[in-house]
């Protein structure tokens, strides 16, 4: 009787790991891995938005399912394994933008069959930090056991969290596979600060919002009214933290980034130089063993010019070079499902 008990008991728990999975399957091609070609209207040239709400929503729900399931001796190898499925969609849009991206970062210099490798890597990146971020999510004893903060880090941490400095800080950041994770951490931590995400978001992004927030975080929606919220807490010595890598589409300042022009954002030196705000750049690296090192840059001073223009050029591609150092530490970890350099898909390699 017992061993027929242990049989059925085994065949429950696989059971229950298969459907587990086929969430995840589910749930990161809805995300990541659909081909807007087979949807009516398609035009292949259309550059990515993810705006379809009810996909990302879906998604997101299956990836929470699975990853709040499965320990991670598990998980992490069914989430890489199944993102080695979804990276082979060479229709997807998302695959289109990561192998522009991977491209260039990689100098232009990748063969066709390092190319495909790069952004397969890319997406199994990308799904072990989704399983960690939603499996960690409330357990932040785990968390402090894959989290590392360098010296440098703690440090600069530990001022801004005093309240003794006038100057308020704003933080840049590139969008690495460790970033869900570690910024919830630093939240954990009692480190506050306000996160001006993606403008216009979806329900899908509008809910991983809300589960940031209920966790200590304060994330909002790029917008007018969140930059005059930026404004006034840097101006009351408060911290600001955005990403400064994600692509905004037609718009007439490029910035130099990675030596090519880039529709990349800028407002933020002008935040910076309204507010007298200290800039610094962080970094989120994931370590082959699965931890996340979260590393901070000197400050970047701002500099006037009587050019407008070259003000906000100049200073943005101060912020860019070090982000680009963060980057080259191993570009597969850059999580841009956005094509930055649109123009460069006539030079790659076919896939």
């Amino acid at each position: 009787m017992g061993v027929g008990q242990g049989e059925l008991s085994r065949k429950k728990h696989s059971t229950i790991t298969i459907c587990l999975t086929l969430c995840f399957i589910f749930g990161y091609y809805l995300v990541f891995g659909i081909p807007k070609s087979r949807r009516v209207g398609y035009n292949k040239y259309q550059v990515m938005a993810h705006d379809d709400t009810t996909t990302q929503t879906l998604g997101t729900a299956f990836v929470l399912a699975f990853s709040r399931s499965l320990s991670p001796l598990v998980g992490r190898p069914i989430a890489a394994a199944i993102a080695l499925l979804v990276g082979n969609r060479f229709l997807s849009p998302t695959f289109n933008a990561i192998s522009i991206n991977q491209w260039v970062a990689h100098n232009g210099k990748l063969t066709s069959r390092e190319l495909r490798q790069k952004i397969r890597q890319v997406y199994q990146n990308q799904a072990r930090a989704l399983f960690d971020f939603y499996h960690h999510l409330d357990h932040p004893e785990e968390m402090a056991k894959q989290i590392k903060l360098t010296t440098g880090f703690r440090t600069f941490m530990d001022e801004c969290m005093s309240g003794k400095r006038k100057r308020g800080t704003l933080m840049l950041m590139p969008h690495l596979s460790g970033f869900n994770l570690g910024g919830l951490y630093l939240a954990h931590l009692g480190f506050k600060f306000l996160t001006l995400a993606i403008p216009n978001p979806n329900r899908g992004y509008l809910w991983q919002n809300e589960l940031r927030n209920a966790r200590g975080m304060e994330v909002v929606p790029m917008s007018m009214a969140s930059m005059q919220l930026a404004r006034k807490r840097l101006q009351a010595g408060g911290t600001v933290l955005t990403g400064a890598d994600r692509p905004l589409g037609d718009t007439d300042k490029k910035p130099t980034f990675f030596g090519r022009a880039a529709s990349l954002p800028v407002a933020y030196v002008k935040l910076a130089l309204k507010t007298g705000a200290r800039v610094v750049v962080v970094g989120f690296q994931n370590l082959r063993d699965h931890s996340c090192v979260v590393d901070v840059s000197p400050e970047v001073v701002f500099e006037r010019n009587v050019n407008p223009e070259q003000e906000l050029l100049r200073n943005a591609e101060k912020i860019l070079k070090i982000i680009e150092k963060y980057i080259r530490m191993d570009p597969t970890q850059w999580m841009m499902f956005l094509p930055v350099w649109p123009d460069a898909k006539s030079e790659m390699p076919r896939i």
